[in-house]
């Protein structure tokens, strides 16, 4: 599927939706407190593309835990709409040509199998939730060493 038409199938949530997702997000997952957390994603830098932060919101997760790429597939039963967002980065930083197919601080309301079959579109970091906020994954195509 072509990214347009990709688009036709998910929702881009308005910015106070975004903004109060994301919030809720934070106070729940996050550990707001730690030095990295203050330091990389609370405190923002000014770049060629506006104030971005330069960390990754899964290095404060409460709770981690690392889930395997089988674990992912057998929540394709069970997963129905997920909202889907990313750290907000600048382009300065990042070096993947055409990497941004949606805003940066852009929020998405997405079929679960659809997103999998088609995260080439996204970023590589990804936070999933849905608008219980009763869990959260966050999925990665980083290769982890």
């Amino acid at each position: 599927m072509e990214l347009e038409n990709f688009k036709k199938h998910m929702q881009i949530l308005n910015q106070s939706q975004v903004d109060e997702y994301r919030r809720k997000y934070i106070d729940k997952y996050i550990n707001t407190y730690s030095k990295y957390y203050i330091e990389r994603i609370e405190t923002l830098e000014e770049f060629s593309d506006g104030l971005c932060c330069t960390g990754y919101l899964w290095d404060c997760l409460k709770s981690p835990t690392f889930i395997h790429e089988e674990q992912i597939e057998k929540y394709r039963s069970k997963l129905k709409q997920v909202l889907i967002f990313w750290d907000n980065h600048s382009k300065d930083l990042i070096y993947i040509k055409d990497y941004w197919k949606f805003g940066k601080k852009t929020m998405v309301r997405v079929d679960y199998n659809l997103f999998l079959d088609h995260a080439h579109f996204f970023p590589e970091d990804v936070y999933l939730t849905d608008e219980t906020l009763q869990w959260t994954r966050s999925y990665s195509r980083m290769k982890m060493t």
